[in-house]
C-alpha cells in the first residue's frame, strides 16, 4: 500500500520549528527529500547549540535556492564524496576560505550613499 505524501500541516510541533525555512515550498518536496529533512528534525533536539544554529542557516539558505541550484548542489555534493580524502579536504579549506574572505568583505563594505540617505517614503529621524 503506497503512503500518502507528508503535508507540512501533518508534521508535529517540533518538527515544524525546526524546519520552518522551509514551510513555504515542503508539500512541493519530493519524498526523498521530505524523509531526509525529517532524520535532520529528529537528531536537531540532540544537537549542540552552535550546531542547531549551522543547521537553522543551511536550511535557510536552502530554502532561498532555485530547484535547478538543489539538483546543482545535490550534485556537487556526490561529486565531491568521490573524491579521495585529502582532495575533500582541499576543497573544503578552499571553501572556508572563501567563505570567510566573502564575510570581511561584507563587513567592510560601506553602505551606498544613497542607501543611507532618508527618502520620501521613509520615516524622518526626529
Amino acid at each position: 500500500m503506497a503512503q500518502k505524501a507528508l503535508q507540512w500541516n501533518q508534521l508535529s510541533p517540533q518538527q515544524r520549528a525546526v524546519l520552518a525555512p522551509l514551510a513555504q515550498q515542503w508539500n512541493q518536496f519530493p519524498e526523498f527529500q521530505k524523509k531526509k529533512l525529517l532524520g535532520i528534525a529528529k537528531r536537531f533536539p540532540q544537537l549542540s547549540p552552535i550546531q542547531q544554529k549551522r543547521v537553522q542557516s543551511r536550511l535557510e539558505e536552502w530554502s532561498r535556492l532555485t530547484p535547478e541550484e538543489r539538483m546543482l548542489a545535490r550534485k556537487n555534493f556526490q561529486n565531491l564524496k568521490k573524491l579521495p580524502p585529502e582532495e575533500r579536504r582541499e576543497v573544503r579549506e578552499k571553501w572556508l576560505r572563501y567563505r570567510q574572505f566573502e564575510a570581511t568583505k561584507r563587513r567592510r563594505t560601506p553602505l551606498p550613499a544613497s542607501a543611507a540617505q532618508p527618502t520620501a517614503a521613509s520615516p524622518q529621524p526626529r
